[in-house]
């Protein structure tokens, strides 16, 4: 782990990594922002990060300045953060399972040694599984429900997320980080899921709770989690009435979202992009 930087290496029993990444995989932010919700549902307490000297173009993801009259306060470099939960219970049957997140930005640079970093600190931990979330936009309509699509590494995964109302991908095409870590996590031996929301592409509004929320619940559905998302999903209703309301003042982009509506009856979309389960 030549860029990692660890304070203490836990042992995790069963240990699974939840993650996200900023950036082309975190369309609306709505993946990131769920990753940070179970950091406070959880208060998930840093135990490591990763050294973004290797891995960005600090000309494009540009380190960020507070300035407070005239002098500089802090400056902040693109983060890749380690957190770790207290043990949580699947089921009353089982016993408690560790959960570690991670926070980051996807890199410009190196992308497999960033993945590489992650494992190897995956498996210093004795962590056992990965579940990536991302998110993207697509010509969707708000006013139906987000939809979530999944790929995974085992069978026994995608049954389960064929149970919990989530579309197994289709997808040939560009990719991302998520699915690089996801190949190489696969690769590695661990269990590899990911769960992608899809938010509609005129809605510019940051985070959508609505995906986000979506995403929560899934995740939340397999792994029995036991997430109090009452708030959060009455915040995502505000935000999708807001939504509502803002559209209805634009007859062109009703119109436009009428169509979508019309479109999205009956139909099943192959958006996501995937990596081929074993």
């Amino acid at each position: 782990m030549e860029h990692t930087h660890v304070s203490t290496i836990p042992d995790l029993d069963r240990g699974i990594l939840i993650a996200a990444l900023g950036g082309w995989n975190d369309a609306a932010s709505a993946s990131t922002w769920a990753v940070k919700f179970l950091i406070k549902e959880w208060d998930a307490q840093e135990f490591a990060d990763i050294d973004g000297d290797a891995f960005y173009d600090f000309t494009e993801s540009r380190p960020q300045v507070r300035i407070v009259h005239g002098v500089i306060r802090q400056l902040t470099w693109p983060g890749n953060r380690f957190y770790l939960s207290p043990p949580t219970t699947e089921s009353a049957s089982q016993r408690p399972r560790n959960v570690a997140l991670f926070l980051g930005e996807e890199p410009q640079l190196h992308w497999r040694t960033y993945a590489q970093e992650i494992l190897d600190l995956c498996r210093e931990c004795h962590i056992e599984e990965v579940v990536l979330l991302g998110s993207l936009v697509a010509e969707v309509p708000h006013t139906v429900p987000v939809q979530i699509s999944g790929t995974s590494s085992r069978s026994t995964m995608l049954r389960r997320m064929s149970a919990n109302g989530i579309e197994l991908s289709n997808y040939s095409g560009m990719s991302g980080m998520l699915t690089v870590m996801h190949d190489a996590a696969r690769k590695a031996g661990l269990n590899a899921s990911s769960l992608w929301g899809v938010a509609p592409h005129y809605v510019s509004a940051t985070p959508n709770l609505a995906v986000s929320e979506a995403l929560l619940r899934r995740l939340d559905a397999i792994y029995g989690f036991d997430l109090q998302l009452k708030d959060l999903a009455r915040a995502a209703q505000r935000f999708t009435a807001r939504v509502s309301s803002l559209v209805a003042e634009d007859p062109d982009v009703s119109a436009y979202v009428r169509e979508l509506e019309q479109r999205s009856d009956g139909a099943t979309r192959t958006l996501t992009p995937a990596v081929e389960g074993d």
